[in-house]
Protein backbone atom coordinates (compact mmCIF):
# COMPACT_ATOMS: atom_id res chain seq x y z
CA UNK A 1 0.00 0.00 0.00
CA UNK A 2 1.46 3.07 -0.93
CA UNK A 3 1.28 6.41 0.86
CA UNK A 4 0.64 9.66 -0.77
CA UNK A 5 0.30 13.29 0.39
CA UNK A 6 -1.67 15.16 -1.84
CA UNK A 7 -2.04 18.70 -0.80
CA UNK A 8 1.45 20.70 -0.34
CA UNK A 9 2.48 24.57 -0.74
CA UNK A 10 6.06 25.52 -1.38
CA UNK A 11 7.90 28.55 -1.82
CA UNK A 12 5.85 28.78 -5.23
CA UNK A 13 2.66 29.95 -3.66
CA UNK A 14 2.51 30.85 -0.18
CA UNK A 15 4.82 28.01 1.95
CA UNK A 16 7.81 28.07 3.54
CA UNK A 17 9.77 25.31 1.95
CA UNK A 18 11.89 24.60 -1.13
CA UNK A 19 10.16 21.40 -3.53
CA UNK A 20 13.86 19.86 -3.04
CA UNK A 21 13.07 20.48 0.87
CA UNK A 22 9.62 18.70 0.19
CA UNK A 23 10.82 15.45 -2.22
CA UNK A 24 13.95 15.19 0.81
CA UNK A 25 11.11 14.93 3.73
CA UNK A 26 8.76 12.89 1.20
CA UNK A 27 11.86 10.38 1.00
CA UNK A 28 13.02 10.58 4.28
CA UNK A 29 9.37 9.65 5.82
CA UNK A 30 9.31 6.79 3.06
CA UNK A 31 5.95 8.27 0.77
CA UNK A 32 5.27 6.96 -2.35
CA UNK A 33 4.01 10.12 -3.74
CA UNK A 34 3.40 13.59 -3.33
CA UNK A 35 1.69 16.50 -5.28
CA UNK A 36 2.86 20.09 -4.98
CA UNK A 37 0.09 22.13 -5.30
CA UNK A 38 0.76 25.50 -4.85
CA UNK A 39 -2.15 27.96 -4.98
CA UNK A 40 -2.99 28.98 -9.27
CA UNK A 41 0.30 27.60 -10.62
CA UNK A 42 2.34 24.73 -11.77
CA UNK A 43 5.57 26.19 -11.67
CA UNK A 44 6.51 24.14 -8.51
CA UNK A 45 4.52 20.78 -9.63
CA UNK A 46 6.64 21.11 -12.59
CA UNK A 47 9.59 21.38 -10.70
CA UNK A 48 8.93 18.22 -8.64
CA UNK A 49 8.64 16.59 -12.00
CA UNK A 50 11.69 17.39 -13.49
CA UNK A 51 14.19 16.23 -9.92
CA UNK A 52 11.72 13.65 -8.61
CA UNK A 53 14.11 10.63 -10.00
CA UNK A 54 16.50 12.27 -7.56
CA UNK A 55 14.51 11.01 -4.54
CA UNK A 56 12.62 7.96 -5.50
CA UNK A 57 9.19 9.72 -4.91
CA UNK A 58 6.42 10.00 -7.74
CA UNK A 59 5.73 13.66 -8.56
CA UNK A 60 2.18 14.14 -9.34
CA UNK A 61 1.30 17.22 -10.96
CA UNK A 62 -0.86 19.40 -8.95
CA UNK A 63 -2.53 22.74 -8.25
CA UNK A 64 -4.93 24.53 -6.34
CA UNK A 65 -7.40 26.17 -8.23
CA UNK A 66 -9.13 29.21 -6.98
CA UNK A 67 -12.72 29.78 -7.97
CA UNK A 68 -15.88 32.02 -6.93
CA UNK A 69 -17.17 28.44 -5.92
CA UNK A 70 -14.31 27.25 -3.78
CA UNK A 71 -11.19 25.64 -4.21
CA UNK A 72 -10.94 22.72 -6.37
CA UNK A 73 -7.37 20.74 -6.67
CA UNK A 74 -6.43 19.61 -10.15
CA UNK A 75 -4.29 16.30 -10.86
CA UNK A 76 -2.79 15.14 -13.68
CA UNK A 77 -1.63 18.43 -16.33
CA UNK A 78 1.51 20.09 -17.00
CA UNK A 79 -0.48 23.10 -18.57
CA UNK A 80 -3.43 24.17 -17.81
CA UNK A 81 -5.52 27.30 -19.53
CA UNK A 82 -9.18 28.02 -18.84
CA UNK A 83 -11.50 31.07 -18.80
CA UNK A 84 -14.26 29.15 -16.14
CA UNK A 85 -15.35 26.77 -13.79
CA UNK A 86 -16.74 24.95 -16.19
CA UNK A 87 -14.19 25.60 -19.01
CA UNK A 88 -11.79 24.20 -16.18
CA UNK A 89 -13.89 21.07 -15.83
CA UNK A 90 -13.65 20.17 -19.34
CA UNK A 91 -10.08 21.06 -20.03
CA UNK A 92 -8.99 18.76 -16.80
CA UNK A 93 -11.45 15.75 -17.99
CA UNK A 94 -10.22 16.11 -21.69
CA UNK A 95 -6.67 15.77 -20.59
CA UNK A 96 -7.47 12.60 -18.79
CA UNK A 97 -6.42 14.99 -15.19
CA UNK A 98 -8.29 14.70 -12.03
CA UNK A 99 -10.68 16.95 -9.91
CA UNK A 100 -11.07 17.22 -6.06
CA UNK A 101 -12.70 19.16 -4.33
CA UNK A 102 -10.52 21.22 -1.35
CA UNK A 103 -11.48 21.45 2.02
CA UNK A 104 -15.12 22.02 0.70
CA UNK A 105 -16.28 23.19 4.65
CA UNK A 106 -13.50 25.42 4.86
CA UNK A 107 -11.20 25.61 7.58
CA UNK A 108 -13.95 25.84 10.11
CA UNK A 109 -17.13 23.84 10.48
CA UNK A 110 -19.60 27.14 10.33
CA UNK A 111 -18.52 27.46 6.41
CA UNK A 112 -18.65 25.85 3.35
CA UNK A 113 -18.01 27.20 -0.23
CA UNK A 114 -20.80 27.56 -2.53
CA UNK A 115 -19.54 24.47 -4.57
CA UNK A 116 -21.17 22.67 -1.29
CA UNK A 117 -24.92 23.20 -3.02
CA UNK A 118 -23.92 22.89 -6.79
CA UNK A 119 -25.09 19.63 -7.68
CA UNK A 120 -24.07 20.15 -10.94
CA UNK A 121 -20.40 21.14 -10.26
CA UNK A 122 -20.62 18.60 -7.65
CA UNK A 123 -21.35 16.14 -9.80
CA UNK A 124 -18.00 17.03 -12.49
CA UNK A 125 -15.92 16.27 -9.63
CA UNK A 126 -13.80 12.74 -9.27
CA UNK A 127 -13.28 12.80 -5.46
CA UNK A 128 -13.53 14.80 -2.44
CA UNK A 129 -11.12 15.74 -0.08
CA UNK A 130 -12.04 14.48 2.67
CA UNK A 131 -9.07 15.36 5.12
CA UNK A 132 -7.40 18.12 4.64
CA UNK A 133 -4.25 18.56 7.91
CA UNK A 134 -5.03 22.42 7.85
CA UNK A 135 -8.85 21.91 8.55
CA UNK A 136 -10.54 21.18 11.58
CA UNK A 137 -12.01 17.94 12.77
CA UNK A 138 -15.64 18.76 12.30
CA UNK A 139 -15.05 20.51 8.61
CA UNK A 140 -13.43 17.02 7.97
CA UNK A 141 -16.57 14.78 9.04
CA UNK A 142 -18.65 16.77 7.16
CA UNK A 143 -16.09 16.35 4.11
CA UNK A 144 -16.17 12.95 4.22
CA UNK A 145 -20.07 12.75 4.63
CA UNK A 146 -20.38 15.15 1.29
CA UNK A 147 -18.12 12.22 -0.38
CA UNK A 148 -20.43 9.76 1.03
CA UNK A 149 -23.40 11.33 0.20
CA UNK A 150 -22.43 11.66 -3.46
CA UNK A 151 -20.65 8.69 -3.99
CA UNK A 152 -17.19 9.91 -4.59
CA UNK A 153 -13.82 8.98 -3.50
CA UNK A 154 -12.21 10.56 -0.74
CA UNK A 155 -8.42 11.75 -0.85
CA UNK A 156 -6.59 13.27 1.80
CA UNK A 157 -3.55 15.71 2.38
CA UNK A 158 -1.22 17.57 4.41
CA UNK A 159 -2.42 20.96 3.25
CA UNK A 160 1.37 21.95 4.29
CA UNK A 161 2.96 25.31 4.53
CA UNK A 162 5.59 24.12 6.32
CA UNK A 163 7.96 21.54 6.72
CA UNK A 164 6.74 19.57 9.34
CA UNK A 165 3.62 19.10 8.67
CA UNK A 166 4.49 17.35 5.24
CA UNK A 167 3.00 13.65 5.43
CA UNK A 168 0.65 14.51 8.13
CA UNK A 169 -2.19 13.57 6.28
CA UNK A 170 -2.01 10.96 3.41
CA UNK A 171 -3.97 9.46 0.86
CA UNK A 172 -3.53 5.20 1.00
CA UNK A 173 -3.83 3.32 -2.23
CA UNK A 174 -3.74 0.10 -2.03
CA UNK A 175 -2.33 -0.77 -5.99
CA UNK A 176 1.08 -0.38 -7.63
CA UNK A 177 1.24 2.57 -8.71
CA UNK A 178 4.21 3.55 -10.87
CA UNK A 179 2.97 6.16 -13.27
CA UNK A 180 0.43 9.16 -12.82
CA UNK A 181 -1.86 7.40 -15.24
CA UNK A 182 -1.73 4.62 -12.46
CA UNK A 183 -2.44 7.29 -9.83
CA UNK A 184 -5.55 8.62 -11.39
CA UNK A 185 -7.22 5.75 -12.16
CA UNK A 186 -6.55 4.48 -8.65
CA UNK A 187 -8.57 7.33 -7.66
CA UNK A 188 -10.96 7.23 -10.03
CA UNK A 189 -12.05 3.44 -9.16
CA UNK A 190 -12.05 4.95 -5.31
CA UNK A 191 -9.30 2.64 -4.34
CA UNK A 192 -8.37 5.08 -1.85
CA UNK A 193 -8.32 5.59 2.01
CA UNK A 194 -7.24 8.55 4.04
CA UNK A 195 -4.67 8.49 6.90
CA UNK A 196 -3.37 10.66 9.13
CA UNK A 197 -4.39 13.17 12.32
CA UNK A 198 -3.83 16.65 13.80
CA UNK A 199 -5.35 18.17 16.92
CA UNK A 200 -6.05 21.41 16.81
CA UNK A 201 -3.12 22.51 18.82
CA UNK A 202 -0.94 21.05 16.54
CA UNK A 203 -2.89 22.94 13.34
CA UNK A 204 -2.65 26.58 15.62
CA UNK A 205 0.88 25.76 16.58
CA UNK A 206 1.87 25.02 12.16
CA UNK A 207 0.04 28.48 11.90
CA UNK A 208 2.18 30.44 14.41
CA UNK A 209 5.55 28.57 12.82
CA UNK A 210 4.28 29.84 9.43
CA UNK A 211 3.81 33.16 10.20
CA UNK A 212 7.11 33.34 11.85
CA UNK A 213 9.46 31.79 9.20
CA UNK A 214 7.49 34.27 6.28
CA UNK A 215 8.57 37.14 8.20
Amino acid sequence: MGSYDLHIHTVFSDGTMSVEDVLKKAKHIGLSGISITDHDTLDGSLKALSIQRDYGVLAIPGVEVSTRYGHILVYGLTKLKYSSVNELIDVVHENAGLLAVAHPYGKFAFFKYPIVDMADLLKKMDAIECYNGKTFHSSNVKAKQLAIKLGKPCIGGSDAHIIEEVGSVVTLINEDIKTVDDFISAVRKGNTRVSGYRSLLSILSSMVIRRIRRF
